[in-house]
C-alpha cells in the first residue's frame, strides 16, 4: 500500500527447500521480489520483474509467452504457483501475488523435471487479512488498468479474499492492443490452531495483438520508427483462458511433525495466429519477407503433492526432515498450421497479407503424461555455525504421444531419474553466511512442453544439468541483505548431428559461468533499495543441432546491472530513481545479429493524499533512450518503449 513504508526484502522462503527456511540458510542463489517492489515500480508481468533478478533476461516469446533465460538456458515451462507447476506458454500477470521467488540453478529436488537454469515461483495472496483496496492506473500510449484486493474474516474460523484485475491498453507499437481479465477468490477454513484448509481459484484471460517486433538489417536491429509493425496486425493475435482450482490442507500433529497436502486442477486453452517478419530487411531492394502460422494448445493438469515435515533431534544433531510424494497427469492437444511466405516492400510490410491457413497441419498431436515422484531432504545443524541441506528426488516420467497426421507414427517413452542436491552453509561471524552447493536436474528428450517426441528422441536419455556454486550472504543491518554467487552450470546430453546424414547423437553440451550479486532491503530508515548485477559467459562447448562449438548463447549479456531506490522525503512524500543497464547480446544462437548495449533510467513519485488515498507517478525511460531489449530470433526483435508516464491512484476503505 502506497501510504506505508513497505519492505524490499523477505526473511525466509519455502521455494527452494519446501520448508520455511531463513534465506541465509538456503544453499542456492535466490532473489525474492516483494509485493512492495512490484507496486512501487508498477510491475504487471514477468518481463518487468526479472530486470531486478541478476543475470536473468526475458526472451520475446513470439509476443505471447513468458520465456526467461537463466544462466544461458531459456525456458517456457519452469513456472510455479505456490510450488505447483504452471507450465503452459502464456504471459502471466502479477495482480494476485504476494511475492515472487526467482531461483537460480537446478531446482529439480523440489520442482521436478527441467528447472535446469532456474525457476520462478509465484506466492499467492491468501485469505486471512482484512483489506479493502482498489487501484486504477492510466498512462502513455493508451494504458489503462484497474485492480482490486478485498479480504475479510467471518468469525475466528473462516476468512475470504478476492483479487481482480481488468486491463484494456494500447501500446507504443502501432495497432498493438491488450485486454486482460483476472479473478482470483480464496477461502481459508481454520477450525483449530492445528488444522487449516485453503482453497484457491482463478480465472484469467488474455487477448492481445501478437507483436514480434522488427527484423534485423546488416547484423543489427532495423532502425526505422520504433512504432512500426511488421506483418498483418489483424491476423496477429493471441487468446488464452486459464482456469485453476487448488486445495491445500495443513495439519500440525505436534512434537515437531506436520503435514501439507495439495490437490490442483488446471484447464488451459490457447490459440494464436501471427503474420511476422521472416527475414532481414533487404537494404538494397527495401523489402522484407513476411511469414505466418497459427497454433492451438489445450492442456489439463491434475497434480497432487503430500509433504511430511519432521523437526527432531537425534545423534546429537537438530534435523528438519522432509518426506514428500507427488503424482499427476497432464493431457495436451497441439496443432499448428504453417502458411506460405511473401516478399513485401518496407512501405507495405505485409499489412494486408492474408495467408492460407486451410493447409494440412504441420503439427497435430495429443499426448498424455503420467508423473510420480518421491523425495527426501534433511536440513541438519552440525553446530550453530555449520549446517547442511541434503536431498534426493526420484522421478517417473511416462509419456504417450499420438501423432494424428496421416501416416505418422505414435511414440511412447518412460524416463526415471534421480535428482540430488548437496549444500553446506557456514556462518563464520554473525550476519555473514558462506555456502557451497552441488545439484543436478534432468529434462526428458520430449522437450519442456513434451510435444517433440520422434523416433530418434524416443531412444535418448534425458538432458542433464549439473550446477556448482559458492555464495555469500551478508546482513550489514537487520533490514539489508547483500548476496553474491559464483557458479558453473553444465548442460549435457543435448542433441547433435550424427556422422551419418540425418542421424542424431547425444554429444552436444553447453556451459555457463558467472558471478551474480543482489542487494535488497532498507539501507537506513526511509531508504529502500533493490539491485542486481551479473557478469556471465554462456557458450556451446560441444556442437549441437542448433550451433557449432564456440557459439555464444543468445540473450546473455556479458554484463548487466540494475538499481532502484525509494527514498522518503517526508511523512507523505517519497521519490524513487532506477537504472537498468545491459551489455550487447546476441539475438539468437546464429550469433549473426547483435542487440546493442543500453542504459535506461526510470523514476517515480509517491504522495499520500491522506491516510487512505495514495497517488503514484512512474516514468519509464526518462532520457528517451533508443534500445532493443529482447528477441525471439534474428528477425523478431522488440524495441524498447520511448519515455512513458503512468499515473496510479490507490484507495483503501
Amino acid at each position: 500500500m502506497y501510504g506505508t513504508r513497505g519492505s524490499y526484502r523477505e526473511e525466509d522462503s519455502s521455494s527452494v527447500t519446501r520448508t520455511p527456511t531463513p534465506i541465509e540458510d538456503i544453499p542456492q542463489s535466490l532473489v525474492v521480489i516483494t509485493r512492495d517492489v512490484i507496486d512501487d515500480q508498477g510491475m504487471t508481468g514477468m518481463g518487468d520483474l526479472v530486470r531486478y533478478a541478476p543475470g536473468v533476461t526475458m526472451g520475446q516469446g513470439e509476443g505471447h509467452r513468458d520465456a526467461p533465460v537463466f544462466r544461458g538456458n531459456l525456458t517456457t515451462s519452469d513456472f510455479f504457483v505456490d510450488g505447483v507447476r504452471d507450465d503452459l506458454q502464456y504471459l502471466r500477470d502479477l495482480y494476485n501475488v504476494e511475492r515472487v521467488d526467482v531461483i537460480f540453478g537446478p531446482g529439480a529436488l523440489v520442482f521436478g523435471r527441467g528447472t535446469g537454469g532456474g525457476a520462478i515461483n509465484r506466492v499467492s495472496r491468501t485469505a486471512g487479512e482484512s483489506i479493502r483496496q482498489v487501484e486504477a492506473s492510466f498512462g502513455s500510449f493508451g494504458q489503462a488498468r484497474v485492480a482490486a484486493d478485498l479480504g475479510a474474516a467471518f468469525g475466528e474460523t473462516l476468512s475470504a479474499r478476492i483479487n481482480g484485475v481488468f486491463e484494456d491498453s494500447e501500446s507504443y507499437r502501432d495497432e498493438v492492443e491488450i485486454e486482460r481479465l483476472g479473478f482470483a477468490p480464496t477461502l481459508r477454513i481454520a477450525p483449530s490452531d492445528a488444522n487449516r484448509f485453503d482453497i484457491f481459484a482463478e480465472y484469467f484471460s488474455d487477448e492481445r495483438t501478437v507483436d514480434r517486433g522488427v527484423p534485423s538489417e546488416n547484423g543489427r536491429p532495423w532502425t526505422g520508427p520504433v512504432e512500426t509493425f511488421f506483418g498483418n496486425p489483424d491476423l496477429s493475435y493471441s487468446d488464452i483462458e486459464v482456469a485453476t482450482l487448488r486445495g491445500v490442507f495443513s495439519h500440525d500433529f505436534g512434537a515437531g511433525l506436520s503435514f501439507r497436502g495439495v490437490v490442483s486442477y488446471g484447464d488451459y486453452a490457447k490459440y494464436y495466429s501471427n503474420v511476422f517478419a521472416g527475414s532481414p530487411v533487404n537494404s538494397v531492394a527495401d523489402t522484407v519477407t513476411i511469414s505466418s502460422y497459427n497454433a492451438a494448445t489445450d492442456r489439463e493438469n491434475f497434480l497432487a503433492q503430500a509433504d511430511l515435515v519432521w523437526e527432531t533431534s537425534f545423534a546429537g544433531l537438530d534435523h528438519t526432515i522432509l518426506f514428500a510424494l507427488e503424482a499427476g497427469r497432464q493431457e495436451s492437444y497441439n496443432r499448428r498450421v504453417n502458411s506460405a511466405s511473401g516478399v513485401f516492400s518496407l512501405d507495405d510490410r505485409g499489412r494486408n497479407f492474408e495467408p492460407d491457413f486451410s493447409l494440412a497441419p504441420a503439427i497435430d498431436n495429443t499426448n498424455e503424461l503420467d508423473l510420480f515422484a518421491a523425495l527426501v531432504q534433511d536440513q541438519v545443524e552440525f553446530t550453530p555455525e555449520l549446517r547442511a541441506v541434503l536431498g534426493l528426488r526420484w522421478d517417473s516420467f511416462d509419456l504417450s504421444f499420438d501423432d494424428r497426421r496421416p501416416g505418422a507414427e505414435d511414440f511412447a517413452r518412460r524416463d526415471e531419474f534421480v535428482s540430488p542436491r548437496l549444500g553446506l552453509i557456514w556462518e563464520p561471524v554473525s550476519g555473514v553466511t558462506l555456502y557451497s552447493a552441488w545439484s543436478q536436474a534432468f529434462l526428458p528428450q520430449s522437450g519442456e512442453q513434451f510435444n517433440s517426441l520422434n523416433a530418434s528422441r524416443a531412444a535418448f536419455e534425458p538432458e542433464e544439468f549439473e550446477n556448482l556454486e559458492v555464495g555469500l550472504r551478508w546482513q550489514p543491518s537487520d533490514g539489508l541483505l547483500l548476496s553474491a554467487t559464483l557458479y558453473r552450470l553444465d548442460r549435457t546430453n543435448t542433441v547433435a548431428p550424427g556422422a551419418a546424414p540425418g542421424t542424431l547423437v547425444l554429444t552436444g553440451s553447453q556451459r555457463a559461468e558467472g558471478f551474480e550479486a543482489a542487494l535488497q532491503g532498507e539501507v537506513r530508515e526511509g531508504w529502500h533499495v533493490i539491485g542486481a548485477l551479473a557478469i556471465q559467459d554462456a557458450e556451446i562447448t560441444s556442437t549441437t543441432s542448433a550451433a557449432p562449438e564456440g557459439r555464444v548463447a543468445p540473450l546473455v549479456p556479458r554484463f548487466s546491472a540494475s538499481l532502484w531506490n525509494r527514498i522518503s522525503l517526508s511523512e507523505r512524500f517519497d521519490v524513487a530513481f532506477g537504472v537498468i543497464h545491459q551489455d550487447e547480446q546476441f539475438a539468437s544462437i546464429t550469433n549473426a545479429v547483435v542487440l546493442p548495449a543500453y542504459t535506461r533510467f526510470d523514476a517515480a513519485l509517491f504522495f499520500a493524499l491522506n491516510d487512505t488515498v495514495d497517488l503514484q507517478l512512474n516514468v519509464e525511460n526518462l532520457s528517451g533512450e533508443r534500445y532493443w531489449f529482447t528477441a525471439h530470433n534474428d528477425n523478431n526483435i522488440t524495441p524498447g518503449s520511448p519515455t512513458a508516464v503512468r499515473l496510479s491512484l490507490a484507495a483503501r476503505f
